[in-house]
């Protein structure tokens, strides 16, 4: 058997040679990156997270930007300042000149992701009690993996963080956004969703130089650390992540769509006003969950696999629009779905873009809400209505309907499809 190191450089030459028109020189790239700072406004850009690299390959050309999600911090509950990422170092070289090669016009700026919990925190790698040794190399370790893969810039995606980082987590970012635009590299910030407060008010956080001026409705760790003022100004990118409204767990709130547009437009009208539109990027679900709605059993996620299986396998009722008040007025068992009925109230008024199955499985009630291609339709035009440059996926998979991928290329235009 011949090696990944023959086997690699014969294919990549061999791609060259048959299609030399699908690729730029270097001047030519250069020149490319430089454009994609000021949007055409004819269409939303696209972007998209990914950990699946098959998937990566066979549609990046729809993309203006990826984000393979690569990279995680070094430590718990200390940091060290170094990052880890889930491929091998030979893997990231490899993969990446695939991308490259697949799709020149396609930025290239994965993500460092850190949620904290009990266990994983981030604190030292944003100078967190004057810890600025383990930050600076922090800052040195992301440059330092920038140059030796050529990526565009960095995503940086460190969520849930509690109140006090929220003043050394904007100092990190000026630091690492300065250092970066010396290189002519980006900096994308992935962001918690706000919306409008009905009553502004003040949240006095220990450890800051000054209480946090709360004028959104999810005063939660994660929302108080990301001041979207401030993201809007230093970041190049921001990226909402408008998903999880109805997370995968039983009881509260309970089943739903993941991103209603209701929700999306409530995030986006908050959200322009705060950040520049030619920055700003609504991020989209590409799944939705399975939950029981009467029996204790798993919910499980659902992508194109899944919800095809439920719709041949199961005879469900499929709904789209869904209106789960009336679904659970004419539904003769719906008095039992104890993980749906004390929780009428967040649907009351609203009809969802999003479809849904419900069905029966072994004894127990089930629904099952899903993204597919009509639903993501309706989203972009919210998107459109405000002028904001662009959306992301979480996350692009092989699993995701492939209806949505057509509407892209549709929508996307010619010259997308023509980088191949």
């Amino acid at each position: 058997m011949f090696s990944n190191k023959i086997i690699y450089p014969f294919l990549l030459s061999l791609i060259i040679i048959l299609f030399p028109g699908c690729f730029f020189s270097g001047n030519d790239r250069k020149n490319d990156k430089t454009t994609q700072t000021t949007p055409p406004v004819e269409r939303l850009y696209a972007s998209t997270w990914s950990q699946d690299f098959y998937a990566m390959m066979k549609y990046v050309h729809l993309y203006d930007e990826i984000h393979p999600f690569l990279y995680n911090l070094e430590g718990g509950r200390s940091n060290t300042g170094r990052i880890l990422s889930v491929w091998k170092k030979d893997e990231i070289d490899e993969r990446i000149r695939w991308l490259r090669l697949m799709s020149p016009r396609t930025l290239i700026i994965p993500t460092i992701f850190r949620w904290e919990n009990d266990f994983e925190k981030v604190s030292d790698v944003i100078g967190l009690n004057g810890n600025t040794k383990v930050r600076d190399l922090h800052i040195q370790n992301i440059l330092k993996e920038i140059d030796t893969y050529g990526y565009d810039g960095i995503d940086i995606d460190y969520e849930g963080m509690t109140c006090e980082k929220k003043e050394v987590f904007q100092e990190f970012l000026i630091l690492l956004r300065d250092e970066l635009h010396k290189k002519g590299k980006i900096l994308s910030v992935a962001i918690h969703p706000k919306t409008v407060a009905e009553k502004p008010s003040v949240y006095p956080c220990k450890g800051l130089k000054s209480p946090i001026q709360v004028d959104f409705y999810e005063a939660y760790r994660g929302q108080l650390t990301h001041d979207y003022e401030f993201l809007g100004k230093v970041a190049d990118k921001v990226k909402i992540m408008a998903y999880e409204l109805h997370p995968r767990k039983q009881g509260f709130p309970g089943p739903g769509p993941q991103a209603p547009d209701w929700w999306i437009d409530k995030i986006l009208e908050y959200a322009v006003a705060r950040i520049p539109n030619e920055k700003l990027y609504m991020a989209i679900p590409t799944y939705g969950y399975d939950w029981a709605l009467h029996c204790q059993a798993e919910t499980k996620s659902v992508y194109y696999s899944r919800a095809k299986w439920i719709r041949e396998k199961m005879a469900p009722r499929k709904e789209e629009p869904t209106d789960v008040l009336e679904i659970f007025k004419t539904q003769p068992k719906a008095a039992d779905w104890t993980y749906l009925r004390p929780y009428l109230y967040r649907h009351q008024g609203h009809v969802y873009s999003d479809p849904s199955l419900w069905y029966r499985m072994g004894g127990c009630d089930r629904v099952a809400f899903y993204m597919n291609r009509s639903a993501f339709e309706k989203k972009m035009k919210i998107l459109d209505k405000y002028k904001i440059r662009g959306f992301s996926f979480w996350q692009l998979i092989e699993d995701n309907d492939p209806e949505i991928h057509k509407y892209l290329e549709e929508k996307l235009g010619p010259e997308l499809s023509e980088v191949h």
